[in-house]
């Protein structure tokens, strides 16, 4: 196993859904797959309708924080981003 993602269906801040854990192994890092990992959830975010999607990011991980923005998400309080429409991230931004 080189890495999860799970996410959930949620009313948090007015979203539609929440980024709970993405972790790739160390050695794994830096090779694709966490973006990967986060396009097949937005994917099935999408497909369930959810597309204003937060991520709490843990005050010790900037790193964290850099991946999300670079992936489209905005900081909207302490601790927190999210994607006004996580859809942007699929191919295309296209819509399901």
């Amino acid at each position: 196993m080189a890495g999860y993602i799970a996410g959930h269906r949620t009313r948090r801040f007015g979203c539609d859904g929440e980024l709970q854990y993405l972790y790739v192994v160390p050695s794994r890092r830096r090779s694709g797959i966490a973006s990967a990992l986060l396009r097949c959830l937005a994917e099935w975010f999408v497909t369930e309708g959810a597309r204003r999607i937060c991520v709490d990011v843990d005050a010790d991980s900037h790193a964290a924080g850099l991946f999300y923005a670079k992936h489209g998400a905005e900081l909207v309080r302490p601790h927190w981003m999210e994607w006004q429409d996580i859809g942007r991230l699929l191919p295309g931004g296209r819509r399901l």
